[in-house]
């Protein structure tokens, strides 16, 4: 007779076949707060959303945690949450909002502004903003938060020469090791922009993974050096953040943006040999 465990695929040996890995929704986030600066307010989330879209996304069933634990569990229900930059508002505003949810998160850190202020945004008010110190950070991950590196200096990497791009990598995981006593398993490109050499310097300096931005959902049979993420825009509500982790972007835009990154590589590797030499 043809039983229930005799049919299943699997059974004679009493494990059952695993359903494949599902695409994963990784969130970017910078601020959680509410600046006076227009320009800089599409990378901040006022903290009332912040804490709505937690909430719908817990209550739908997703797993809210880091990155590098996402990647240790492809077959879960899951989100991970990262953050860019280390502002001190993670600790003041995003912290609770996320403890609150039970949530985990990772945050990237461009080692050389430990502490200081984020002066490489030098066309926004925002260049002021104080990022976390190395005590904070060191307390955050003794709190289950996962430190990652965002570079050392925050350079454009893919278009500087790869010797500059292997010190600034390696030296941000050794300052994030001595300062914390942990070794990051994540990076995340500053501003996003990568290439294949870049991709190659981060997996030799020991990183796991690394972020760009991509606008999509990460698929299980992506590079784990170019996990693309979702931008949280400021006015998505709880319908909208779960369509984002859905369906990732859909608007024209982000296509367009997708199609001009060759000719915008090329006009940013001119600008910074003219700075260079200037």
């Amino acid at each position: 007779m043809t039983t229930l465990a005799t049919a299943l695929p699997g059974a004679a040996s009493g494990v059952l076949d695993e359903a494949p890995p599902m695409p994963l929704p990784v969130l970017m986030y910078h601020s959680v707060g509410d600046s006076v600066s227009a320009d800089f307010r599409r990378w901040e989330v006022p903290p009332g959303l912040f804490a709505e879209q937690l909430g719908a996304l817990a209550a739908s069933g997703y797993h809210l945690t880091g990155l590098t634990d996402a990647l240790a569990h492809p077959h879960r229900r899951q989100v991970a949450i990262t953050f860019d930059d280390g502002f001190e508002d993670f600790v003041t505003t995003a912290l609770p909002a996320l403890q609150t949810a039970d949530a985990g998160a990772t945050l990237y850190i461009p080692t050389a502004y430990a502490g200081r202020r984020a002066t490489w945004l030098d066309d926004y008010t925002e260049r002021n903003l104080p990022l976390l110190g190395w005590s904070d950070l060191a307390d955050l991950a003794g709190e289950g938060i996962e430190l990652g590196s965002h570079g050392h200096r925050h350079l454009e990497l893919d278009v500087v020469p790869t010797a500059l791009a292997r010190y600034d990598v390696t030296a941000s995981r050794r300052m994030i090791e001595e300062k914390t006593g942990r070794s990051p398993d994540s990076f995340s490109y500053p501003f996003g922009y990568h290439c294949a050499s870049v991709r190659h310097v981060v997996a030799a300096a020991g990183f796991d993974s690394a972020c760009e931005v991509g606008y999509r959902l990460h698929q299980p049979t992506q590079s784990r050096f170019g996990i693309s993420r979702l931008v949280v825009d400021r006015a998505a509500g709880a319908a909208d953040i779960l369509r984002l982790v859905s369906l990732g972007h859909r608007d024209a835009l982000t296509s367009a943006r997708r199609g001009l990154r060759s000719g915008w590589r090329a006009y940013r590797a001119a600008r910074w040999r003219l700075g260079r030499d200037g």
